[in-house]
């Protein structure tokens, strides 16, 4: 599918900011993630991946669309969340996304190595949908 048609702004300094990318290993969060995005009634395009490998092999090919947002699970499998938004931001291709560290729980101490990282925003997984729903919102309005 062509991201670059009427409906998705591009920016160089964000990436497309209707292109949402989620990286969890959990279908569950992918589905409660999906009906939040369908919520908000907005023309936003959603990638998933399981793990880090994926989505740096999907990054990695120079033909891939920036993502506007990225949303991270801290504990994935093989690489955790940290490890992995510090390799993807070596990547060309995914080049001033908005990141999001998107957990069951985020401690304060790791919270400050996050953000010296890139980490943008912290969003707690709370099982709301509508909660999720309010707080994209609220990221995409003001980011």
């Amino acid at each position: 599918m062509d991201l670059k048609g009427p409906f998705f702004y591009q920016s160089e300094y964000m990436g497309n900011k209707q292109l949402l990318v989620m990286i969890d290993d959990d279908t569950d969060d992918h589905e409660i993630f999906k009906i939040a995005i369908n919520e908000l009634n907005e023309p936003l395009q959603c990638l998933f991946f399981l793990d880090c490998e994926s989505a740096i092999a999907h990054f990695s090919i120079n033909t891939s669309t920036p993502p506007g947002y990225v949303f991270i699970d801290l504990r994935l499998p093989r690489i955790d969340g940290d490890e992995c938004l510090e390799e993807l931001k070596k990547l060309k291709q995914f080049d001033g996304p908005w990141l999001v560290a998107y957990s069951s729980s985020i401690p304060t101490e790791y919270r400050s190595k996050l953000s010296r990282i890139g980490v943008d925003q912290f969003i707690e997984k709370t099982g709301s949908i509508q909660q999720l729903t309010s707080q994209i919102q609220n990221l995409l309005l003001t980011s």
